[in-house]
């Protein structure tokens, strides 16, 4: 088995809500493998997702999987997403998104069940 930092091209946390409150914020985990594969994770601190979810007038939510952070660091990403690929590459499969942001996520979970 490849060592995760050794399958790693690159990682990056993008798609920031609001870059001034990185400890109330989501973004999205951009990790690049180097045999070519791209994997996109929807992140959130729970601040930021409980608000949300509030904002939006949902009483529950089911969906692509949100990776908590404590705060939206890129450091700390780059970290989660290394630590998920070494425990099972399988978890960034099960992360991995459709391309989208967590309020575009959280909408049409709203458009959806009103």
């Amino acid at each position: 088995m490849t060592r995760a930092s050794e399958a790693v091209a690159h990682i990056e946390l993008a798609h920031l809500s609001d870059p001034a409150r990185p400890e109330h914020s989501c973004g999205v985990i951009e990790v690049y493998l180097k045999d070519g594969r791209q994997f996109t994770l929807l992140a959130a601190t729970p601040s930021w997702f409980k608000d949300a979810l509030g904002g939006l007038g949902l009483r529950f939510y089911y969906g692509p999987a949100v990776l908590f952070l404590k705060a939206m660091d890129p450091a700390v990403a780059r970290k989660a997403a290394k630590d998920m690929l070494a425990e099972n590459e399988q978890l960034l499969v099960r992360y991995d998104t459709p391309r989208r942001t967590l309020p575009d996520v959280l909408a049409a979970f709203r458009a959806a069940h009103p």
